[in-house]
């Protein structure tokens, strides 16, 4: 069995109007550190009624209508994150390299460079089949995932934390707090964002220590939930270090 694979998509590269900041060379810069390194997984488009799970039905036609690239792209981002957590319901963790990213998209709105959210499409699409029960959302961007605690808000079933921290050491504390307060779940999701990085907008994290926080989802993961993990990219813009910020969190996950 492999120790870890990645979803990706060539339509992840598609241009379109938010490809400023949240551009296709981010995907370019992960891809190059990943694919010689871990074997890829290639997903299918999500179904309109997997999005309809999560989000309004007119919250999805303003997508569609404001931007026909946009809106093709994000349903295959969405299908990203549906097989990766079905790679992980196998005992294989996951890392989505998909884009847009979900976490700011909530059932009736959306911003943030996002459109669907990802791995609420993945979790609720399971949960309606009858396959899991309970799951944990650990989101690690530098920005809160509002879209995500706003969809789960009323749901006990899934807890989302997201991570704050002033200090690399307390950074890592914090969330090996989190990860110990928890109950035993039937499948960890991890918002991956890489924009607390040392150079990026946050200012904290060095590339080595994303190694040590996968590590320690790999650890835990296999404590609450039979090692049934997998992690969806959401923001990361310092586009040097990118790529081997991605590899180095890989690697821990994978437990090389």
């Amino acid at each position: 069995m492999a120790t870890l694979s990645f979803v990706y998509h060539e339509d992840y590269l598609t241009p379109y109007y938010t490809s400023t900041v949240e551009c296709p060379a981010r995907i370019k810069a992960i891809y190059s550190k990943l694919h010689e390194r871990f074997p890829v997984a290639r997903p299918a488009p999500a179904e309109r009624g997997d999005i309809l799970r999560v989000h309004a039905s007119t919250m999805v036609e303003r997508v569609q209508a404001e931007s026909h690239d946009a809106y093709k792209t994000a349903l295959m981002s969405a299908g990203g994150a549906i097989l990766a957590v079905e790679e992980a319901m196998a005992g294989t963790p996951v890392f989505a390299l998909v884009r847009p990213p979900g976490h700011h998209a909530g059932p009736e709105n959306y911003w943030g460079f996002c459109f669907f959210n990802n791995i609420a499409v993945a979790i609720m699409r399971l949960m309606a089949a009858g396959r899991i029960e309970r799951a944990l959302v650990l989101d690690l961007d530098l920005h809160h995932g509002d879209g995500t605690e706003a969809i789960f808000k009323q749901d006990g079933t899934v807890r989302v934390v997201n991570l704050r921290a002033e200090t690399r050491t307390t950074y890592l504390e914090v969330l090996q707090h989190e990860l110990d307060s928890s109950l035993e779940v039937d499948v960890l999701a991890v918002s991956a964002g890489f924009d607390t990085y040392l150079h990026d907008w946050g200012g904290i994290l060095y590339s080595e220590d994303y190694r040590t926080i996968g590590g320690i989802l790999r650890r835990e993961a296999q404590r609450l939930c039979q090692g049934k993990c997998f992690a969806v990219l959401e923001g990361g813009y310092y586009l040097p270090d990118l790529g081997t910020n991605v590899l180095a969190f890989c690697e821990g996950l994978s437990g090389l």
